[in-house]
């Protein structure tokens, strides 16, 4: 499994026009969960400065936060080109989770993402790898994932090789 660079990330968000898919790929980048509780978030679960998301495998609620930036995108959206339709309950996005991948996989050809990272758990597993990078609490990413360190740890914390090789490098310089 790999994650998305961070050029790739701005890449891929850049290049989005639609302002319904730039908001789904966003919130997979952000809030780092699959695309099945993507497409099931109803706008009574989002609070100002959070969403509720409904795991699915864990048949529980959890709180996951989200930036500034994403959530204006997200008022955005709501005030200007979502209209609820009564059979959907509400839902923020009208569609499946094949959809959702179909309009990732869209957006993904049109940035040049390499195929293998062209499906929704590769925005995640960026998520993930990204927090950790950046020197996130084990513990927050936990909460905003809804996976146990040790699940983190063991399938999304191994580091890669360019950051290994930073490491490594770094550290050369103690050992002469």
């Amino acid at each position: 499994m790999k994650a998305l660079t961070q050029d790739e990330v701005r890449r891929l968000l850049v290049c989005i026009t639609d302002k319904r898919d730039k908001l789904l790929i966003q919130l997979g980048f952000v809030l780092g969960c699959r695309v099945s509780e993507i497409v099931a978030i109803r706008v009574r679960d989002i609070l100002p400065d959070r969403i509720v998301i409904h795991d699915e495998k864990k048949d529980a609620l959890r709180e996951c936060v989200i930036d500034t930036e994403t959530r204006s995108q997200l008022e955005h959206y709501l005030a200007k080109a979502w209209a609820p339709e009564p059979h959907r309950r509400h839902m923020l996005f009208y569609f499946s989770t094949k959809t959702a991948n179909r309009i990732l996989k869209k957006w993904c050809e049109v940035a040049g993402i390499p195929l293998d990272k062209r499906h929704w758990h590769a925005l995640r597993h960026t998520y993930v790898v990204q927090s950790l990078e950046a020197g996130i609490p084990i513990g927050h990413v936990c909460e905003q994932t809804g996976d146990s360190p040790v699940t983190i740890l063991r399938v999304y914390g191994r580091p890669g090789i360019d950051s290994r090789r930073q490491v490594i490098n770094e550290r050369g310089r103690f050992w002469k």
